[in-house]
């Protein structure tokens, strides 16, 4: 891995890169909106999620990286998401990603038919950054973009998201290893699906 690749790497794990992830929070406005969420119960709460979400991208992203097919593995994902609020949200974030690098690129590197986290496996791959390397991008901008979203919901300041983020690194890390595909996060699938009942949304989904 170069300096240039590592660094082209870091524009597309920058929460902030154009492809609508401000737009989502994952049915974590739910539970804001319900008082099942609040800022002393977040960093446990993203812990929680890093363990079983975030492993189960990450086992995904790195086959995706090893060359595996990206659409069978997108529908295996997309089988394991069983809400479709957040199986949908991700399928968008994996269109606009996919369009922004081969935009930028120049050439149709990345299906737009895929997964977020397939997506990002493969432009890692192709950006020879090493997987390991990738999947802590990705898992690092996925909380950083939860952790936004939740500023919006929650009387949660600046000071008080860094030092959840910060906090949250060794767990980002073990999540970034892991080996199982394993996934159970029930609280917050419901949630995704009660979040168009809700009086008002800050979010789509």
């Amino acid at each position: 891995m170069d300096s240039t690749s590592l660094l082209r790497l870091l524009q597309w794990a920058d929460s902030a890169v154009p492809i609508g992830a401000a737009a989502h929070s994952f049915g974590l406005e739910t539970l804001a909106a319900e008082d099942l969420l609040d800022p002393e119960t977040l960093e446990a709460f993203l812990r929680d999620y890093l363990e079983e979400a975030g492993s189960m991208e990450a086992v995904f992203l790195q086959r995706a990286w090893r060359g595996d097919n990206p659409r069978i593995l997108s529908e295996e994902l997309g089988a394991r998401k069983p809400a479709r609020e957040p199986r949908e949200g991700s399928l968008k974030l994996g269109r606009r990603f996919a369009e922004l690098v081969n935009a930028v690129t120049g050439a149709a590197i990345i299906p737009a038919d895929i997964h977020y986290c397939v997506a990002f496996g493969l432009a890692g791959a192709m950006l020879s950054v090493p997987k390991d390397t990738v999947t802590l991008a990705y898992l690092h901008q996925s909380v950083a973009g939860l952790l936004s979203a939740c500023q919006r919901l929650l009387p949660l300041g600046q000071v008080a998201a860094s030092k959840i983020l910060w906090n949250l690194k060794p767990a980002i890390a073990r999540a970034a290893v892991a080996e199982e595909v394993a996934c159970f996060t029930p609280l917050l699938e419901v949630a995704s699906m009660r979040h168009g009942t809700l009086e008002t949304r800050l979010f789509i989904s």
